[in-house]
């Protein structure tokens, strides 16, 4: 289906948005002009995402009330309210509408399918409360909506206290963590909803390379780049926590990325040994290499920093280091296809080697860094700063130029535009 808005509406929000670079929120999802070539950021603000080109500084869309597909590649915008309330798909390189559909009223989106074509729905979060600590409720109301509008929304109202994980690949299945008790959680374990039955059903033990009842408070997520696995760090786990009920681990775990594989509906906790997840809860950062066969885990606080490859569910090096500086603001990290890590919090940026995991080099940014992702020629850093978008040169570290966009909270994908 064909963007609702009229042109001349999308036009005059465009020509404000190039004019101030503004990320206040719209009614509507909006678009500028486009080019040809050249990366597309996606910037991220409170309450919804933003499509920048990095060379003219212009805003090509942006999506109030918006979510992310698992591989980047789309986004999901959500106006309107009552019995007029709509989805929008648009493409996160250009700013396209792809498609439209009805969406619920009164309801977040929360997760989106693999290949898009699927978007899950659930209750707004009460102030101060995260999808991490829920508040206690004894019934959980779920939708999933057809983003190409092609089926009625399809409702649920399961009785306990659920949040959402990701669809399977087929689509058949959305996967909840359930907490327990459900009006005073302390505890969680992983459901999945059968769409069509409206059923929810546990996890067989045979799939579960992890303890039944989980607790730990989840930090920060991100899925394979093909979408099919979902990787979350959990901290401050205690000494109650021993993957596998060993006794060897037994009080010296506080952390873990728990893998969920969206094909097969399995699980694998991978541990995290001390200092992670012993410090401050506040910094953590994650990435994964373009390929995906390596997971970056770091935790400024404690000084820890891990490689894990998700293919061999194990971590492949762990080391202390002294990552005080980034502990200031949020943490955040990407990875290049040559193997470079990038790490950054405060006002520094450091370049770390994927392999060996020793320093490389720091960059004295001289304003706190929000955000930052490569370029997809890897050649370029974007880094958001407050109410600002810089450019840096990987191999100097020298800053090529920055841009004034008010309202960025962080940078999170360059995506090479098409």
């Amino acid at each position: 289906m064909r963007p609702v808005f009229k042109a001349c509406v999308a036009t005059a929000a465009a020509l404000l948005l190039v004019s101030c670079s503004t990320l206040a929120d719209e009614a509507e999802p909006t678009r500028g002009s486009t080019q040809a070539g050249g990366d597309r950021l996606l910037v991220g603000t409170r309450s919804d995402y933003s499509v920048v080109d990095p060379t003219t500084s212009e805003t090509v869309a942006r999506a109030p009330r918006s979510i992310l597909s698992p591989d980047l590649s789309q986004l999901f915008a959500v106006s309107g309210k009552g019995r007029t309330t709509r989805v929008a798909t648009l493409d996160s390189a250009t700013g396209e509408q792809l498609a439209q559909a009805a969406a619920p009223s009164g309801l977040r989106p929360g997760v989106a399918s693999s290949n898009g074509d699927q978007l899950a729905f659930a209750p707004p979060l009460e102030p101060g409360v995260t999808p991490w600590l829920p508040e206690g409720k004894r019934r959980t109301r779920i939708a999933v909506v057809q983003t190409d509008g092609s089926q009625e929304i399809a409702g649920y109202n399961l009785k306990g206290n659920f949040e959402l994980e990701g669809f399977s690949t087929s689509g058949r299945r959305l996967f909840l963590l359930e907490y327990m008790p459900a009006m005073n959680p302390t505890h969680y374990e992983l459901r999945h909803l059968q769409l069509d039955i409206g059923r929810v059903r546990p996890i067989s033990k045979a799939k579960q390379n992890a303890p039944g009842r989980m607790r730990g408070t989840g930090r920060i997520s991100a899925f394979s780049p093909n979408g099919h696995e979902l990787y979350t760090l959990y901290t401050q786990q205690g000494p109650n926590y021993a993957h596998g009920g060993t006794a060897h681990n037994a009080g010296h775990t506080y952390a873990f990325v728990h893998l969920l594989n969206l094909e097969g509906g399995w699980t694998h906790c991978i541990d995290l040994r001390a200092p992670f997840g012993t410090g401050s809860v506040t910094t953590h950062a994650m990435a994964l290499s373009p390929s995906g066969d390596r997971l970056f885990v770091a935790d400024p606080s404690s000084g820890g920093l891990a490689v894990i490859s998700p293919q061999a569910t194990k971590v492949l090096k762990s080391v202390t280091l002294d990552l005080r500086a980034l502990t200031k603001g949020r943490a955040s990290a990407t990875a290049g296809a040559d193997g470079t890590l990038y790490l950054a919090g405060g006002t520094k940026i450091l370049v770390v080697d994927g392999d060996t995991l020793e320093v490389r080099d720091r960059w004295n940014i001289g304003k706190e860094v929000t955000g930052i992702a490569l370029g997809s020629d890897g050649r370029r850093l974007y880094a958001s700063l407050p109410d600002k978008l810089a450019v840096f040169d990987t191999t100097s570290g020298d800053r090529i130029r920055a841009f004034r966009l008010a309202g960025v909270e962080g940078v999170v994908e360059a995506v090479e535009s098409r």
